[in-house]
Protein backbone atom coordinates (compact mmCIF):
# COMPACT_ATOMS: atom_id res chain seq x y z
CA UNK A 1 0.00 0.00 0.00
CA UNK A 2 1.23 3.28 -0.95
CA UNK A 3 1.76 6.36 1.48
CA UNK A 4 -0.84 8.26 -0.12
CA UNK A 5 -3.53 5.45 0.04
CA UNK A 6 -2.81 5.06 3.58
CA UNK A 7 -3.16 8.60 4.28
CA UNK A 8 -6.29 9.08 2.82
CA UNK A 9 -8.02 6.38 4.06
CA UNK A 10 -6.85 7.53 7.76
CA UNK A 11 -7.68 10.94 6.84
CA UNK A 12 -11.02 9.88 5.63
CA UNK A 13 -11.67 7.19 8.80
CA UNK A 14 -10.35 10.68 11.15
CA UNK A 15 -12.97 13.18 9.73
CA UNK A 16 -16.00 10.69 9.36
CA UNK A 17 -15.38 9.62 13.33
CA UNK A 18 -15.27 13.75 13.84
CA UNK A 19 -18.17 14.32 11.88
CA UNK A 20 -20.25 11.57 13.84
CA UNK A 21 -19.21 13.78 17.25
CA UNK A 22 -16.65 11.16 18.84
CA UNK A 23 -14.29 13.04 20.98
CA UNK A 24 -10.38 14.28 19.21
CA UNK A 25 -8.10 12.40 21.09
CA UNK A 26 -10.63 9.29 20.89
CA UNK A 27 -10.92 9.75 17.18
CA UNK A 28 -7.12 9.74 17.13
CA UNK A 29 -7.33 6.82 19.24
CA UNK A 30 -9.15 4.54 17.09
CA UNK A 31 -7.71 5.62 13.42
CA UNK A 32 -4.30 5.00 15.07
CA UNK A 33 -5.05 1.61 16.11
CA UNK A 34 -7.05 1.15 12.82
CA UNK A 35 -3.57 2.70 10.79
CA UNK A 36 -1.86 0.11 12.56
CA UNK A 37 -3.59 -2.87 10.78
CA UNK A 38 -3.70 -1.61 8.20
CA UNK A 39 0.20 -1.24 7.70
CA UNK A 40 0.21 -4.38 8.80
CA UNK A 41 2.47 -2.92 12.48
CA UNK A 42 -0.57 -4.46 15.02
CA UNK A 43 2.34 -5.76 16.82
CA UNK A 44 3.75 -2.62 17.80
CA UNK A 45 -0.05 -1.90 20.03
CA UNK A 46 1.55 -4.12 22.47
CA UNK A 47 4.07 -1.67 23.65
CA UNK A 48 0.96 1.26 23.15
CA UNK A 49 1.25 2.08 27.29
CA UNK A 50 4.58 2.76 26.76
CA UNK A 51 3.50 5.20 23.69
CA UNK A 52 1.43 6.79 26.33
CA UNK A 53 3.64 7.01 29.15
CA UNK A 54 6.29 8.85 26.72
CA UNK A 55 3.90 11.24 25.28
CA UNK A 56 3.33 12.68 28.46
CA UNK A 57 6.56 12.27 30.20
CA UNK A 58 8.08 15.35 29.39
CA UNK A 59 9.48 18.15 31.52
CA UNK A 60 8.49 20.68 29.21
CA UNK A 61 4.73 20.13 29.72
CA UNK A 62 4.86 19.52 33.11
CA UNK A 63 4.04 23.54 32.94
CA UNK A 64 1.08 22.90 31.71
CA UNK A 65 -1.26 21.78 34.86
CA UNK A 66 0.89 24.53 37.06
CA UNK A 67 -0.30 27.37 34.50
CA UNK A 68 -3.91 26.38 34.09
CA UNK A 69 -4.01 25.64 37.98
CA UNK A 70 -2.65 29.31 38.48
CA UNK A 71 -5.25 30.86 36.19
CA UNK A 72 -8.00 28.96 38.17
CA UNK A 73 -7.00 30.22 41.44
CA UNK A 74 -7.30 33.37 40.90
CA UNK A 75 -10.68 33.14 39.31
CA UNK A 76 -11.70 30.93 41.74
CA UNK A 77 -10.79 33.16 44.33
CA UNK A 78 -12.00 36.72 43.35
CA UNK A 79 -8.89 38.31 41.91
CA UNK A 80 -9.92 38.64 38.72
CA UNK A 81 -13.21 40.27 39.86
CA UNK A 82 -11.09 43.15 42.10
CA UNK A 83 -8.59 43.13 38.95
CA UNK A 84 -11.55 44.12 36.65
CA UNK A 85 -13.21 46.78 38.71
CA UNK A 86 -9.65 48.18 39.87
CA UNK A 87 -8.62 48.43 35.44
CA UNK A 88 -11.66 50.01 34.86
CA UNK A 89 -10.83 52.81 37.07
CA UNK A 90 -8.11 53.58 34.99
CA UNK A 91 -9.00 52.73 31.39
CA UNK A 92 -12.57 52.82 31.44
CA UNK A 93 -12.41 56.65 30.17
CA UNK A 94 -10.21 55.60 27.00
CA UNK A 95 -12.58 55.97 23.78
CA UNK A 96 -14.77 53.50 23.41
CA UNK A 97 -15.12 53.35 27.62
CA UNK A 98 -15.30 49.97 29.11
CA UNK A 99 -15.03 48.23 26.33
CA UNK A 100 -11.14 49.14 25.79
CA UNK A 101 -11.14 48.28 29.61
CA UNK A 102 -12.32 44.38 28.20
CA UNK A 103 -9.38 44.71 25.78
CA UNK A 104 -6.94 45.33 28.34
CA UNK A 105 -8.10 42.91 30.79
CA UNK A 106 -8.02 40.44 28.61
CA UNK A 107 -4.40 41.30 27.63
CA UNK A 108 -3.25 41.33 31.09
CA UNK A 109 -5.31 37.93 32.48
CA UNK A 110 -3.41 36.86 29.02
CA UNK A 111 0.02 37.17 30.62
CA UNK A 112 -0.59 34.79 33.72
CA UNK A 113 -3.84 32.43 32.42
CA UNK A 114 -1.98 30.73 29.17
CA UNK A 115 -5.56 29.92 27.99
CA UNK A 116 -7.71 31.84 25.33
CA UNK A 117 -10.45 30.17 27.09
CA UNK A 118 -9.87 30.91 30.60
CA UNK A 119 -9.52 34.36 29.37
CA UNK A 120 -12.54 35.07 27.60
CA UNK A 121 -14.58 33.44 30.74
CA UNK A 122 -12.97 35.36 33.38
CA UNK A 123 -13.37 38.51 31.82
CA UNK A 124 -16.84 38.36 30.77
CA UNK A 125 -18.23 36.58 33.78
CA UNK A 126 -17.18 39.51 35.67
CA UNK A 127 -18.02 42.24 32.63
CA UNK A 128 -20.87 41.20 30.29
CA UNK A 129 -23.78 41.52 32.16
CA UNK A 130 -22.49 45.26 33.93
CA UNK A 131 -21.43 46.47 30.58
CA UNK A 132 -24.37 45.31 28.61
CA UNK A 133 -26.86 46.86 31.09
CA UNK A 134 -25.14 50.03 30.90
CA UNK A 135 -26.21 50.04 26.94
CA UNK A 136 -23.04 48.95 25.38
CA UNK A 137 -23.26 46.90 22.08
CA UNK A 138 -23.96 43.52 22.38
CA UNK A 139 -21.75 42.51 19.32
CA UNK A 140 -18.68 45.11 20.62
CA UNK A 141 -19.04 43.34 23.82
CA UNK A 142 -18.87 40.38 22.68
CA UNK A 143 -16.30 40.96 20.09
CA UNK A 144 -13.77 42.43 22.97
CA UNK A 145 -14.20 39.61 25.01
CA UNK A 146 -13.55 36.47 21.95
CA UNK A 147 -11.04 38.86 20.05
CA UNK A 148 -9.49 39.98 23.36
CA UNK A 149 -9.81 36.81 25.09
CA UNK A 150 -8.04 34.78 22.32
CA UNK A 151 -4.98 36.45 23.11
CA UNK A 152 -4.66 33.87 25.96
CA UNK A 153 -2.76 31.65 23.88
CA UNK A 154 -0.40 34.53 22.25
CA UNK A 155 0.80 36.43 24.99
CA UNK A 156 2.94 34.32 27.23
CA UNK A 157 2.60 32.07 29.10
CA UNK A 158 0.98 30.22 26.44
CA UNK A 159 -0.38 26.48 26.72
CA UNK A 160 0.05 25.96 22.68
CA UNK A 161 3.31 27.66 22.68
CA UNK A 162 4.29 24.98 25.33
CA UNK A 163 2.74 22.16 23.53
CA UNK A 164 4.29 23.37 20.17
CA UNK A 165 7.89 23.76 21.61
CA UNK A 166 7.69 19.94 22.92
CA UNK A 167 6.74 18.78 19.28
CA UNK A 168 9.40 20.77 17.56
CA UNK A 169 12.20 20.98 20.30
CA UNK A 170 11.99 24.44 20.27
CA UNK A 171 13.21 26.73 23.51
CA UNK A 172 9.59 27.35 24.96
CA UNK A 173 10.96 30.55 26.90
CA UNK A 174 12.09 32.23 23.52
CA UNK A 175 9.05 31.26 21.98
CA UNK A 176 6.81 32.98 25.20
CA UNK A 177 9.08 36.13 24.44
CA UNK A 178 8.59 35.99 20.93
CA UNK A 179 4.83 36.10 21.40
CA UNK A 180 5.03 39.16 23.65
CA UNK A 181 5.52 42.21 20.92
CA UNK A 182 2.87 40.55 18.26
CA UNK A 183 0.50 39.82 21.19
CA UNK A 184 0.62 43.61 22.00
CA UNK A 185 0.44 44.72 18.80
CA UNK A 186 -3.00 42.89 18.47
CA UNK A 187 -3.92 44.63 21.19
CA UNK A 188 -3.12 47.78 20.02
CA UNK A 189 -5.24 47.32 16.70
CA UNK A 190 -8.29 45.74 18.62
CA UNK A 191 -8.17 48.80 20.77
CA UNK A 192 -7.34 51.54 17.32
CA UNK A 193 -10.72 49.86 15.81
CA UNK A 194 -12.79 50.29 18.93
CA UNK A 195 -12.00 53.69 18.74
CA UNK A 196 -12.78 54.25 15.07
CA UNK A 197 -15.83 52.42 15.76
CA UNK A 198 -17.23 54.53 18.11
CA UNK A 199 -16.62 57.75 17.30
CA UNK A 200 -18.40 56.91 14.32
CA UNK A 201 -21.05 55.80 16.29
CA UNK A 202 -20.97 56.98 19.86
CA UNK A 203 -23.88 54.92 20.73
CA UNK A 204 -22.11 51.59 20.49
CA UNK A 205 -20.36 52.58 23.73
CA UNK A 206 -22.61 54.96 25.65
CA UNK A 207 -21.63 55.84 28.99
CA UNK A 208 -17.79 56.30 29.87
CA UNK A 209 -16.61 54.99 33.24
CA UNK A 210 -16.65 58.11 35.97
CA UNK A 211 -13.67 60.29 36.77
CA UNK A 212 -11.46 58.76 39.70
CA UNK A 213 -10.08 61.02 42.01
CA UNK A 214 -5.86 60.30 43.07
CA UNK A 215 -7.37 58.93 46.61
CA UNK A 216 -9.31 55.95 44.04
CA UNK A 217 -6.89 54.91 41.50
CA UNK A 218 -4.46 54.47 44.42
CA UNK A 219 -7.03 52.17 46.04
CA UNK A 220 -7.77 50.49 42.44
CA UNK A 221 -3.76 49.73 42.57
CA UNK A 222 -4.37 46.84 45.21
CA UNK A 223 -6.91 45.14 42.85
CA UNK A 224 -4.30 45.25 40.57
CA UNK A 225 -1.20 44.41 42.21
CA UNK A 226 -1.20 40.69 42.06
CA UNK A 227 -1.51 40.46 38.45
CA UNK A 228 1.35 42.90 37.84
CA UNK A 229 3.66 41.06 40.32
CA UNK A 230 2.71 37.70 38.52
CA UNK A 231 3.63 38.80 35.74
CA UNK A 232 6.74 40.65 36.24
CA UNK A 233 7.88 37.18 38.31
CA UNK A 234 6.87 35.15 35.18
CA UNK A 235 7.92 36.77 32.28
CA UNK A 236 11.16 38.70 33.97
CA UNK A 237 12.22 35.94 35.40
CA UNK A 238 12.13 33.83 31.47
CA UNK A 239 13.57 36.85 29.75
CA UNK A 240 16.79 37.21 31.88
CA UNK A 241 17.53 33.47 31.51
CA UNK A 242 16.59 33.20 35.88
CA UNK A 243 14.20 30.91 35.28
CA UNK A 244 12.65 27.96 32.43
CA UNK A 245 9.23 28.26 31.46
CA UNK A 246 8.61 24.94 34.10
CA UNK A 247 10.14 26.60 37.23
CA UNK A 248 8.10 29.87 36.60
CA UNK A 249 5.18 28.23 35.90
CA UNK A 250 5.96 26.39 39.56
CA UNK A 251 7.14 29.65 41.65
CA UNK A 252 3.62 31.39 39.82
CA UNK A 253 1.24 28.78 41.64
CA UNK A 254 2.95 29.38 44.67
CA UNK A 255 2.74 33.04 44.71
CA UNK A 256 -0.74 32.70 43.29
CA UNK A 257 -1.63 30.75 46.62
CA UNK A 258 -0.29 33.68 48.71
CA UNK A 259 -1.54 36.79 46.54
CA UNK A 260 -5.08 35.28 46.83
CA UNK A 261 -4.87 34.44 50.67
CA UNK A 262 -3.73 38.16 51.30
CA UNK A 263 -5.73 39.91 47.96
CA UNK A 264 -8.91 37.60 47.62
CA UNK A 265 -10.78 34.60 49.06
CA UNK A 266 -8.43 31.90 49.31
CA UNK A 267 -10.79 28.92 51.16
CA UNK A 268 -10.75 24.98 50.87
CA UNK A 269 -13.95 25.26 48.85
CA UNK A 270 -12.02 27.92 46.59
CA UNK A 271 -9.17 25.92 46.38
CA UNK A 272 -10.53 22.58 45.54
CA UNK A 273 -12.90 24.04 42.97
CA UNK A 274 -9.60 25.29 41.27
CA UNK A 275 -7.81 22.38 41.49
CA UNK A 276 -10.87 20.30 40.05
CA UNK A 277 -10.96 22.52 37.25
CA UNK A 278 -7.67 22.20 36.38
CA UNK A 279 -7.84 18.52 36.57
CA UNK A 280 -10.76 18.85 34.02
CA UNK A 281 -8.66 20.79 32.07
CA UNK A 282 -5.29 18.78 32.16
CA UNK A 283 -7.28 15.74 31.29
CA UNK A 284 -8.61 16.70 28.20
CA UNK A 285 -5.26 18.20 27.03
CA UNK A 286 -3.44 14.66 27.93
CA UNK A 287 -5.64 12.49 26.30
CA UNK A 288 -5.06 14.58 23.45
CA UNK A 289 -1.50 14.52 23.19
CA UNK A 290 -1.87 10.64 23.87
CA UNK A 291 -4.18 10.05 20.94
CA UNK A 292 -2.20 12.53 18.47
CA UNK A 293 1.00 10.86 19.94
CA UNK A 294 -0.74 7.39 18.40
CA UNK A 295 -1.60 9.06 15.18
CA UNK A 296 2.20 10.67 14.70
CA UNK A 297 3.58 7.29 15.50
CA UNK A 298 1.52 6.07 12.26
CA UNK A 299 2.25 8.51 9.91
CA UNK A 300 5.84 8.09 10.66
CA UNK A 301 5.56 4.27 10.67
CA UNK A 302 3.41 3.96 7.49
CA UNK A 303 6.01 6.70 5.58
CA UNK A 304 3.24 9.27 5.34
CA UNK A 305 5.31 12.16 6.58
CA UNK A 306 8.53 10.98 5.04
CA UNK A 307 6.33 10.49 1.24
CA UNK A 308 4.77 14.22 1.92
CA UNK A 309 8.18 15.56 2.69
CA UNK A 310 9.54 14.24 -0.57
CA UNK A 311 6.47 15.27 -2.85
CA UNK A 312 7.03 18.62 -1.29
CA UNK A 313 10.26 18.89 -2.00
CA UNK A 314 9.47 17.73 -5.94
CA UNK A 315 6.91 20.46 -5.99
CA UNK A 316 9.01 23.06 -5.08
CA UNK A 317 6.54 25.73 -4.07
CA UNK A 318 7.51 29.50 -3.70
CA UNK A 319 7.51 30.45 0.38
CA UNK A 320 4.73 32.91 -0.03
CA UNK A 321 2.57 30.29 -1.82
CA UNK A 322 3.64 27.56 0.98
CA UNK A 323 2.43 29.94 3.70
CA UNK A 324 -0.73 30.89 2.02
CA UNK A 325 -1.50 27.02 1.73
CA UNK A 326 -0.75 26.68 5.55
CA UNK A 327 -3.44 29.46 6.35
CA UNK A 328 -5.66 27.67 4.35
CA UNK A 329 -5.08 24.49 6.16
CA UNK A 330 -5.67 26.12 9.46
CA UNK A 331 -8.46 28.07 8.55
CA UNK A 332 -10.56 25.07 7.00
CA UNK A 333 -9.35 22.64 10.10
CA UNK A 334 -10.49 25.76 12.50
CA UNK A 335 -14.35 24.91 11.87
CA UNK A 336 -14.17 21.04 12.49
CA UNK A 337 -11.81 21.01 15.92
CA UNK A 338 -10.06 22.84 19.35
CA UNK A 339 -6.74 24.42 18.77
CA UNK A 340 -5.20 21.89 20.72
CA UNK A 341 -6.29 19.42 18.89
CA UNK A 342 -4.91 21.17 14.97
CA UNK A 343 -1.97 21.75 17.20
CA UNK A 344 -1.27 17.81 17.66
CA UNK A 345 -2.45 16.48 14.59
CA UNK A 346 -0.76 19.36 11.72
CA UNK A 347 2.54 19.52 13.56
CA UNK A 348 4.32 16.14 13.27
CA UNK A 349 3.31 16.50 9.04
CA UNK A 350 4.03 20.33 8.63
CA UNK A 351 6.88 21.19 10.73
CA UNK A 352 9.49 19.11 8.50
CA UNK A 353 7.79 21.01 5.24
CA UNK A 354 8.56 24.29 7.47
CA UNK A 355 11.91 23.72 8.00
CA UNK A 356 12.56 22.96 4.60
CA UNK A 357 11.10 25.98 3.40
CA UNK A 358 13.72 28.22 5.76
CA UNK A 359 11.04 29.19 7.79
CA UNK A 360 12.45 30.30 11.28
CA UNK A 361 10.80 27.69 13.93
CA UNK A 362 10.00 30.91 16.25
CA UNK A 363 8.46 32.84 13.74
CA UNK A 364 6.47 30.03 12.55
CA UNK A 365 5.32 29.28 15.95
CA UNK A 366 3.96 32.95 16.36
CA UNK A 367 2.29 32.16 13.01
CA UNK A 368 0.87 28.77 14.37
CA UNK A 369 -0.86 30.67 17.34
CA UNK A 370 -2.33 33.44 15.62
CA UNK A 371 -4.02 31.32 13.05
CA UNK A 372 -5.34 28.67 16.40
CA UNK A 373 -6.79 32.33 17.23
CA UNK A 374 -8.83 32.34 14.60
CA UNK A 375 -9.89 29.17 14.98
CA UNK A 376 -11.09 29.75 18.19
CA UNK A 377 -13.56 32.41 17.18
CA UNK A 378 -14.82 30.34 13.68
CA UNK A 379 -18.08 29.02 14.04
CA UNK A 380 -19.15 26.01 14.28
CA UNK A 381 -16.24 24.62 16.47
CA UNK A 382 -15.12 27.55 17.67
CA UNK A 383 -14.73 27.53 21.36
CA UNK A 384 -14.30 30.88 22.46
CA UNK A 385 -17.89 31.21 20.76
CA UNK A 386 -19.14 28.54 23.17
CA UNK A 387 -17.93 30.19 26.41
CA UNK A 388 -19.00 33.32 25.54
CA UNK A 389 -22.76 31.60 24.56
CA UNK A 390 -22.76 30.09 27.89
CA UNK A 391 -21.77 33.71 29.69
CA UNK A 392 -24.33 35.69 27.82
CA UNK A 393 -27.10 33.07 29.48
CA UNK A 394 -29.40 33.18 26.42
CA UNK A 395 -29.19 36.77 26.24
CA UNK A 396 -27.16 37.21 22.47
CA UNK A 397 -27.64 34.82 20.13
CA UNK A 398 -25.11 32.68 18.58
CA UNK A 399 -25.16 34.74 15.25
CA UNK A 400 -24.54 37.63 17.53
CA UNK A 401 -21.65 36.66 18.99
CA UNK A 402 -20.31 35.18 15.62
CA UNK A 403 -20.54 38.63 13.97
CA UNK A 404 -19.27 40.81 17.27
CA UNK A 405 -16.38 38.44 16.95
CA UNK A 406 -15.90 38.15 12.62
CA UNK A 407 -13.33 41.64 12.99
CA UNK A 408 -11.34 40.28 14.89
CA UNK A 409 -10.75 37.50 12.37
CA UNK A 410 -9.99 40.31 9.84
CA UNK A 411 -7.55 41.96 12.45
CA UNK A 412 -5.91 38.32 13.21
CA UNK A 413 -5.11 38.45 9.51
CA UNK A 414 -3.62 41.84 9.11
CA UNK A 415 -1.21 40.67 11.96
CA UNK A 416 -0.28 37.98 9.70
CA UNK A 417 0.26 40.29 6.66
CA UNK A 418 2.80 42.11 8.86
CA UNK A 419 4.39 39.39 9.81
CA UNK A 420 4.81 38.07 6.84
CA UNK A 421 6.81 41.38 5.28
CA UNK A 422 8.22 42.00 9.18
CA UNK A 423 8.93 38.74 10.84
CA UNK A 424 11.49 40.72 13.14
CA UNK A 425 7.61 41.49 14.88
CA UNK A 426 8.32 37.91 16.65
CA UNK A 427 11.98 36.88 16.57
CA UNK A 428 13.36 40.72 17.72
CA UNK A 429 12.92 40.24 21.37
CA UNK A 430 13.71 36.53 21.72
CA UNK A 431 17.07 37.71 20.25
CA UNK A 432 17.56 39.57 23.11
CA UNK A 433 17.13 37.36 25.92
CA UNK A 434 19.72 36.96 28.57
Amino acid sequence: MTYMTAFWILLILLFFLLFLGEKVCFALGVVSIAGFYIVGKESILASSGLVAWNAVNSFELTAIPMFIFMGELVVHCGLSRSFYKSASTYFSRIPGGFLQTNLITCGIFSAISGSSLATAAAIGSVSYKDVSAMGYDKKMILGTLGGGGALGILIPPSVTFLIYGSLTETSVSKLFMAGVVPGLLCLLIFMIYVMIRVAINPSLAPVKGQKASAKEKLRALKGMFPFVFLIVVILGGIYLGVTTATEAASISVVLALILSALFGNLTWKNFTTSCLEAVKSCCMIFFIVIGAKYFTYIITMAGISRGITTAFVALNPSPVAFFLFLILIYLVLGCLMDGTSIVYLTIPVLFPLVSLAGFDPLWFGVVLVILVEVAMLTPPVGMNLFVLHGITKGTATFKEIVVGCAPYILMYGAVLVLLWFFPNIATWLPNTMG
